[in-house]
């Protein structure tokens, strides 16, 4: 698994879309099953937008899912996410 990404306040006023914060601004179609999320991707997503949406990187992303080409994903595709932070 990748290494988990935990970020702080200040950081957060730092990062467009308020990540940290995933579960005031996420967009989409997701369940959350508590420490992780699944989502379904869009129409118009891509893994940089998915990523900021719920405050992980793209390389994290890849990893839980086994993505090799990040410039590749389906409609309809679902991606677990470990969205953390700290509060």
């Amino acid at each position: 698994m990748a290494e988990e990404v935990k970020i702080n306040d200040s950081e957060l006023n730092e990062v467009t879309g308020g990540a940290g914060g995933w579960q005031k601004y996420a967009k989409g179609n997701f369940v959350n099953y508590g420490n992780y999320i699944v989502y379904t991707v869009a129409s118009g997503d891509v893994l940089s937008g998915i990523a900021l949406r719920f405050g992980v990187s793209v390389g994290q992303i890849q990893a839980w899912n086994n993505i090799q080409n990040p410039d590749f994903i389906r409609v309809g595709q679902k991606l677990t996410i470990y969205p953390t932070y700290i509060r």
